[in-house]
C-alpha cells in the first residue's frame, strides 16, 4: 500500500466515524421527539446541528480520501459507517451490543473484505457506452419494481 492509499484510508476511517455519530446523535434526538414535533423544534436543538457539522465533515473527509486513493478503495469503506455505528449507538444508549448486532456487523465487514479484494485490482481499460450504461440501469430499476411491489393483501410488517 503507497503513502497515498494509506492517507485515503485514513481519512476514510474517519469519515465512517463521523457519519456514524451524525447518524448516533440523530436517531436519539428523533427518539426523544414528540411525532408532532415540528422542524423548526429541531432546528433549534444543539443536537440537530452537532449532527449536521459531523455530516458535513464526514463528506469533506470523504473527498479528501478520494484525492488521495481510487474510488474503488475509498467508497467502500463508507460500509464502515455502520459498523462504528452499532457500537457508539449501545454506547449513547447505555447498554451493550447485542449478538444479533455483532453478527450483523461481522456479515458487514467479511463483505467489505470481499469487496475491497475484488476491487483491489489495475483501473480497467474500458468502461461501459450510455447504451449499455442504460440497460443496467433499467435492468435494476426492473429488480428493484419486482422486489417491492405488494404482495397481495399482507399487511407488510405484520407478517414480519
Amino acid at each position: 500500500m503507497n503513502g497515498g492509499t494509506l492517507v485515503a484510508v485514513a481519512l476514510s476511517l474517519v469519515s465512517a466515524v463521523a457519519y456514524a455519530s451524525a447518524a448516533v446523535a440523530q436517531e436519539r434526538l428523533a427518539a426523544r421527539t414528540d411525532p408532532g414535533t415540528g422542524l423548526l423544534t429541531l432546528l433549534r436543538r444543539g443536537t440537530w446541528w452537532s449532527s449536521v457539522g459531523l455530516n458535513a465533515t464526514g463528506a469533506l473527509l470523504h473527498v479528501a480520501a478520494l484525492t488521495y486513493g481510487s474510488l474503488t478503495v475509498v467508497q467502500p469503506l463508507g460500509a464502515l459507517t455502520l459498523v462504528a455505528a452499532v457500537p457508539l449507538g449501545a454506547r449513547r444508549a447505555g447498554r451493550q451490543v447485542s449478538r444479533g448486532e455483532w453478527r450483523g456487523t461481522a456479515f458487514t465487514l467479511v463483505g467489505l473484505a470481499i469487496i475491497l479484494t475484488t476491487a483491489a485490482g489495475t483501473t480497467p481499460d474500458e468502461t461501459l457506452t450510455l447504451p449499455q450504461a442504460l440497460a443496467v440501469a433499467a435492468v435494476a430499476m426492473a429488480l428493484v419494481a419486482l422486489l417491492t411491489r405488494p404482495a397481495g393483501a399482507q399487511p407488510g410488517l405484520r407478517n414480519a
